[in-house]
């Protein structure tokens, strides 16, 4: 009933003229934004009078108080509109406005007159066609009218229309549901006959059913159903507006038509359900002692009803929002279950190898997400059973490993065997290199090549170590222009980080048997070239070696695993936002997913198996820079001073002492020689040492460093303030007046700190057993004074193992006098007394060349373009032996006399 809808002025004529116009789908004759923005004014009732005339109407609108009008006219087929105002879209969108309450009008008389209901001052009153509800504007195909059958339309007043004369029949709704939506079909009932209404070209209506048929398509637009001018049926696709129509303007329906429900229909009132999804696993193809891949199937539920495939996939397709099922109702997907899914669909794609199979470790995934609900087969129960319980037998080891370190070499062992792979995470001094070394020994893999990734200043550790466990390996260093590939003899490759990224194009063409990481946070960006290169390596095995604590430092354990076990923590993404959203709790589902992968060990839980002091030396590599300068001073050294060690030692004992000062200067920092100025880069004692005090500073230990060059403690100093600026710093050299005031606060510090102490300083009247790591730059070659040291921190007082670097530049003079240290050390005392017995150095040294020479080192190149070129000032090495032998005892012997 029209009760506060716009003023309406026609007569029987207009109506009949307006009838026969509006059959057709006239909405296309406007344009898209002026059919919209007057679907708006239609909602909001901005339509104040329709003025229907026998050929045109005029609409007024009125917003505030602005009036507007439109004159609507027919040109043949073609509507033509007039305005007051000069805006075209408005003056469109006022017509469209018009039309639909038009529209309704018809729909209002033709229904009075068919149920026989009278008028009130112009106006129908129809049941259930209040103008006052809700409207909403057409959203589709159709309109009030081209719903209805192309049959002569009837008139309203006069000769009866064809059809008069049958008997009348009932409108009939039939509801169900489709993938389309609630829909629904018109038909004719009499009886127990029911013919099409809608689209049926030979049984046209009366003027009362067309009138129904009108007030029906009123009815549907205003519920947002769309009309199928193909199956003449009506569909409302938006499914959050069909449990409301069910539930609130259904009944209303049922007074003016028949209605029939499918049965389909009532597991919709309710609205969306959400539905479960369980994930079931099994083993997929393998042997029964090979786990061969995972079979992954997903279950999706509603309620005890489980989606077909067809549903399932159907459902996958249509994403996120609320889908009709016809059999099950409106079901949807919470947006946490659907994102875990598909973390999981892309976690497999990404994968999945060549013939299909999926990772088997992913169930870890599966199984710590509380969000899906996963059920394991009995094979790959006992697959994950096996993981997490390692065997009752052990591998035969090499015997030179300690308790912690045979555990260890098992577990990795033990995670190669599952199929899996490992993050050895043992604290800085452990071992690591030890025990992958033992298991590339005793697990081997015929027919297959090795790879170890390192920093370049880790390349000859890695080579001196395996020839020290394992001398029987063949081992290769890769440089610029090597090809891997065409070497087909099993050997260990050793490569740094920089060059691998340089033959990234080779990986592709060879598997390796196992691929080691060393230093992992060196691939702690996912996007740097270096760690792409490192994802690209297709090997049997993988094992990430850090001593980094991982707790805090979240990310760069997303990027290991994803090395490691790819998909085991999901995509960055996902990742990242997990932990923002929830840290707490990410982080422990995340101990639960990596637990069986990572194994560390801390000082602490191995002391009972460590000595009180464990000493070794560190092999550093030189600089581009330092090599040449090395070489330099050597060949300038041998012609003054001469091949006969014995004759420069008795003649030119002054410059043999100054010339092995410089080569230990060298080795040290080339900024040391006098003549030079070379960046922190150029020193590849200094860069270790950098790197692995992260590990010692990341644990949070205090470290002491050694020198007997006050100016390297310097550049150390500027070294560790430039990588680690929040690390607190001390120092007691010849010049400290106050030497207790630095040991009082290094020893009370919270955390990790570091204490640089010259050797002159360092030997007596101070106590720093806080500290448990200590690093020597530069081997003394008194060993009592070494050791002097050394119990600087491994004193009376002291709780913890010590460890002790001793950083011995490869291929020089200092890691030939470090070995014969090792073997002779009476003879150092000797020479520290002035006692140069000529046998002592002529036994282990044919000549002064055989002492100072360059030996050739298989080293990787640096890991970054070498620094600017060092500035070589115009002071060359000294001519004389006094001016050499005073320039050489500087450093040494400011600290002395400070002491």
């Amino acid at each position: 009933m029209q009760t506060h809808g716009p003023k309406r002025i026609y007569t029987p004529q207009s109506l009949e003229f307006w009838f026969e116009r509006l059959e057709a789908d006239w909405e296309p004759q406007f344009d898209p934004e002026h059919v919209e923005k007057g679907h708006a004014m239609y909602r909001d009732g901005e339509i104040r009078e329709v003025e229907l005339g026998a050929s045109d109407a005029i609409i007024h609108r009125k917003v505030e108080k602005k009036e507007e009008y439109a004159v609507i006219e027919w040109d043949g087929e073609k509507i033509k509109v007039r305005s007051s105002s000069t805006d075209e879209a408005l003056a469109n969108a006022i017509a469209v406005a018009g039309l639909h309450e038009i529209e309704e009008l018809l729909a209002d008389e033709l229904n009075a007159l068919s149920r026989g209901l009278t008028r009130r001052n112009g106006t129908t009153v129809a049941p259930g066609a209040n103008a006052g509800q809700a409207a909403a504007a057409p959203t589709g195909h159709g309109h009030a009218v081209a719903a209805l059958t192309a049959a002569p339309a009837p008139t309203v007043h006069g000769a009866p229309a064809a059809g008069a004369d049958r008997a009348p029949r009932d409108l009939l709704l039939s509801f169900t549901t489709t993938a389309d939506g609630l829909v629904f079909l018109a038909y004719w009932k009499h009886g127990r006959t029911r013919v099409p209404a809608l689209g049926n070209t030979t049984n046209h209506p009366t003027a009362t059913e067309r009138a129904k048929l009108i007030a029906l398509a009123t009815y549907a637009r205003k519920a947002h159903f769309r009309y199928n001018q193909t199956t003449h049926a009506y569909a409302l696709d938006a499914l959050a507006d069909i449990p409301g129509f069910l539930r609130d303007i259904l009944p209303h329906w049922k007074k003016q038509f028949g209605v029939e429900i499918d049965a389909k229909v009532e597991s919709i009132k309710q609205g969306a359900r959400s539905l479960e999804i369980e994930a079931v696993a099994d083993r997929r193809g393998g042997s029964t002692s090979d786990v061969g891949g995972l079979n992954l199937r997903w279950i999706f539920r509603a309620g005890e009803k489980l989606l077909t495939d067809e549903q399932a996939a159907a459902l996958l397709k249509h994403g996120r929002t609320p889908m009709l099922l016809p059999d099950l109702g409106i079901v949807t997907m919470t947006p946490e279950k659907w994102e875990s899914y598909n973390q999981w669909r892309r976690n497999i794609e990404e994968t999945q190898t060549s013939d299909g199979k999926i990772p088997p470790y992913l169930i870890f995934s599966l199984f710590s997400d509380n969000r899906i609900k996963v059920t394991l087969g009995p094979e790959i129960m006992n697959w994950r059973d096996k993981v997490l319980t390692p065997p009752a037998e052990s591998p035969t080891l090499p015997d030179y490993l300690r308790n912690y370190q045979r555990r260890g070499v098992e577990w990795m062992h033990h995670l190669c065997e599952t199929d899996c792979h490992g993050l050895l995470a043992d604290e800085m001094g452990l071992g690591k290199t030890a025990q992958v070394i033992a298991l590339l020994r005793s697990r081997p893999l015929e027919g297959f090549r090795h790879i170890v990734v390192c920093p370049a200043s880790v390349v000859p550790v890695w080579r001196e170590e395996i020839a020290r466990f394992f001398p029987e390996a063949k081992v290769d260093t890769l440089k610029s222009g090597h090809d891997f590939t065409t070497n087909k003899e099993p050997c260990i490759w050793i490569a740094s980080y920089t060059q691998l990224r340089k033959h990234r194009g080779l990986l592709d063409k060879i598997e390796f048997g196992y691929a080691v990481l060393d230093e992992g946070q060196f691939i702690k960006n996912p996007d740097a070239k270096v760690t792409q290169a490192c994802f690209a390596i297709k090997t049997k095995h993988r094992i990430v070696m850090t001593g980094t604590p991982l707790e805090n430092r979240q990310l760069d354990l997303w990027s290991i695993f994803r090395y490691l076990l790819p998909g085991l923590l999901g995509s960055r993404t996902a990742f990242e936002a997990a932990l923002a959203q929830d840290r707490d709790g990410t982080m422990k589902r995340l101990r639960q997913q990596v637990a069986p992968f990572i194994l560390r060990r801390t000082k602490k839980e191995v002391a009972k198996e460590l000595p009180p002091k464990v000493e070794m030396d560190l092999l550093c590599p030189l600089s581009e820079v330092q090599r040449a300068e090395y070489a330099r001073i050597c060949t300038e050294g041998l012609a003054r001073l001469g091949e006969d060690i014995t004759v420069a030692l008795r003649e030119k004992s002054f410059g043999f002492l100054a010339l092995l000062t410089r080569l230990r200067q060298v080795c040290c920092d080339p900024d040391l020689l006098p003549w030079m100025d070379s960046p922190l880069e150029q020193s590849g004692k200094l860069e270790l040492l950098i790197e692995k005090l992260q590990e010692v500073v990341a644990s949070g230990h205090k470290v002491v460093i050694f020198s007997q060059f006050v100016t390297l403690l310097n550049r150390v100093r500027s070294a560790l303030v430039q990588h680690y600026p929040d690390l607190p710093l001390y120092e007691i050299t010849g010049m400290t007046v106050d030497r207790q005031k630095p040991v009082y606060q290094f020893q009370h510090a919270q955390g990790a700190a570091a204490m640089l102490v010259s050797l002159k300083a360092a030997g007596t009247g101070i106590t720093l057993h806080a500290a448990d790591y200590v690093f020597l730059l530069d081997p003394w070659w008194n060993p009592a004074v070494e050791d002097q040291a050394i119990d600087r921190v491994h004193r009376i007082g002291q709780t913890n193992t010590v460890f002790v670097y001793r950083m011995v530049t490869a291929g020089t003079i200092e890691e030939r006098i470090q070995a014969l240290k090792t073997e002779k050390r009476q003879l150092f005392s000797q020479i520290i007394d002035n006692s140069t017995g000529d046998f002592e150095w002529t036994t282990h040294f044919s000549s002064l060349n055989s002492l100072i020479q360059l030996r050739a080192v298989e080293t990787s190149e640096p890991e970054a373009p070498p620094a600017p070129t060092a500035t070589v000032t115009t002071l060359p090495v000294p001519v004389s032996p006094e001016a050499e032998e005073k320039a050489a005892a500087d450093d040494e012997v400011r600290p002395a006399i400070n002491a």
